[in-house]
């Protein structure tokens, strides 16, 4: 008998979420305690399209160009108005070469996996936009069960129970489907992915963290995230009791989650600071713009407060140019601004970001030596609060990533400190309060990743990279190497 994979995406499984609840999630801590828990890094941005893509695709963002940043309130107005673009993974991912060895896969509901394409085995996709379930080989539909398989669009807004009910009834039939087809069909590869996870994180982390500043105290959903990692912890066990003991069994996930942050550092204010940003100084556009973006933190902090994205993002359905609006400062004189942050973090406050330098007027070196400066300030930056840098780590674009997509990213990107968001304006302080924090107050984090395996990693290759998770797969199934993967087996 060949080698047999089974491989679980769960998007937005953190790894320190899961040492919080180890003790209630008995299958995962015995697959810890056998096998290997490996540090996983995700990908910048540490954003699901972007992730999945990398994994699937065994390529960097830069060379398969799946690059966005959206925040929440324009995302939720693209699942209601377009479907995702699956072109730039479509027959490059990891199943489609494993199908290309000759061996059966079944893929179910693989990001970025609708509509489906022809593999060896069977490929079931789901819209993000509709109720539009697409099935690979089209004959096999009239024998599988799809109700019950939408994903749940939307806020929870004042209907949370009836949202956590939704994903409950969701991840239970992904996984008594799952199940049936574990037993009934022939595979080399199976693939399950989930994102039921990373909605709840989103909605439910500061009804569920006690640490959190808007923890309202005990409340009747400060248990859902557990929850939910009980009901993945189940599937898992599921999972186990069906597979052969040789069979190789990983449980995977994009990015990490935690909780948004709830400062934030100002980039654009910053950069006026440094003489790159210039404000408007005519007195009746001076006055205006201010009057906007003051206006601007008010609607903010009111639909955070009152629980009203969901309103906000039918608004941006209607009128789109509403989101540039609150996410870019009115008061830039664009005519005169040589660098300015990218409102790559929209209304919502990440912690990475990146900045574009206007290169019309420019001389190479003197597009280079702004680089250099702005870095260098960044680096030298310090948190007010601790004292500690404001900035983990920042880079030049073509020092990230190679490939051809690198013009997508920012002239220069980083990432700040977990608990300390980008801001965009520019009005004279440095630092603020993230308004939009309770709105979606949980957030992608890029280094609690997760990747377990039911088998021995040595000590030295206990982290990698998600380009990694591929050339991982091929060794598994004992697919020789492949040319064109810049990541490397684990195994």
């Amino acid at each position: 008998m060949g080698a047999k994979i089974i491989l679980l995406g769960i998007d937005a499984l953190d790894s320190s979420v899961l040492q919080k609840y180890q003790e209630e999630l008995p299958n995962i801590k015995e697959i810890c305690q056998t096998g290997s828990q490996v540090l996983l890094h995700s990908v910048c941005p540490p954003d699901s399209d972007t992730a999945w893509a990398t994994i699937s695709t065994g390529m960097n963002p830069a060379q398969h160009g799946v690059i966005q940043f959206a925040d929440p309130l324009e995302k939720s107005s693209k699942y209601i108005t377009s479907e995702i673009d699956n072109s730039a993974i479509k027959g490059r991912t990891f199943w489609d070469y494993v199908s290309l060895e000759r061996k059966r896969v079944c893929a179910l509901f693989p990001h970025m996996g609708y509509p489906t394409w022809p593999v060896n085995g069977i490929m079931i996709g789901r819209s993000r936009l509709n109720d539009g379930i697409d099935v690979y080989p089209p004959s096999l539909r009239k024998d599988l069960d799809l109700t019950n398989l939408q994903v749940v669009k939307g806020f929870p807004g004042r209907k949370k129970s009836r949202y956590i009910h939704a994903n409950e009834i969701l991840l239970n039939s992904q996984s008594e489907l799952a199940l049936n087809l574990l037993k009934s069909e022939e595979w080399d590869l199976f693939f399950l992915y989930t994102s039921v996870l990373d909605m709840i994180q989103h909605y439910f982390w500061n009804l569920c963290d006690e640490t959190d500043p808007t923890y309202p105290g005990p409340n009747e959903f400060q248990n859902t995230i557990k929850k939910f990692y009980r009901m993945h912890d189940q599937l898992v066990g599921l999972l186990m009791q069906e597979m052969a003991p040789e069979t190789t069994l990983i449980i995977l996930s994009d990015h990490g989650h935690g909780m948004r942050p709830v400062n934030v550092f100002n980039a654009n204010e910053f950069l006026r600071q440094q003489n790159y940003l210039v404000l408007k100084s005519r007195p009746m556009e001076k006055h205006f713009s201010s009057w906007v973006d003051w206006n601007k933190l008010v609607f903010l902090s009111g639909i955070s407060r009152l629980q009203l994205g969901e309103a906000a993002s039918k608004v941006l359905k209607i009128i789109p140019w509403a989101k540039n609006l609150y996410s870019s400062p009115i008061s830039i004189d664009w005519e005169r601004t040589i660098a300015f942050a990218t409102n790559l973090s929209g209304i919502k406050a990440y912690s990475y970001s990146g900045i574009m330098i206007k290169r019309d007027n420019l001389s190479e070196s003197e597009y280079e030596n702004i680089r250099t400066q702005i870095i260098k300030s960044m680096i030298e930056m310090k948190d007010p609060l601790s004292e500690r840098n404001l900035v983990r780590w920042i880079s030049r674009r073509e020092d990230l990533y190679h490939g051809p997509f690198i013009n997508k990213y920012p002239d220069i990107v980083f990432e700040l400190q977990d608990d300390i968001g980008v801001g965009l304006t520019a009005d004279g302080n440095l630092f603020g309060k993230a308004e939009s924090h309770q709105l979606v107050p949980g957030s992608h984090k890029s280094d609690s990743a997760v990747f377990i395996i039911n088998k021995k990693i040595p000590d030295h290759e206990q982290q990698m990279e998600l380009v990694d998770v591929t050339p991982t797969i091929f060794s598994l199934l004992g697919i020789p190497s492949l040319s064109g993967f810049e990541g490397r087996s684990i195994i």
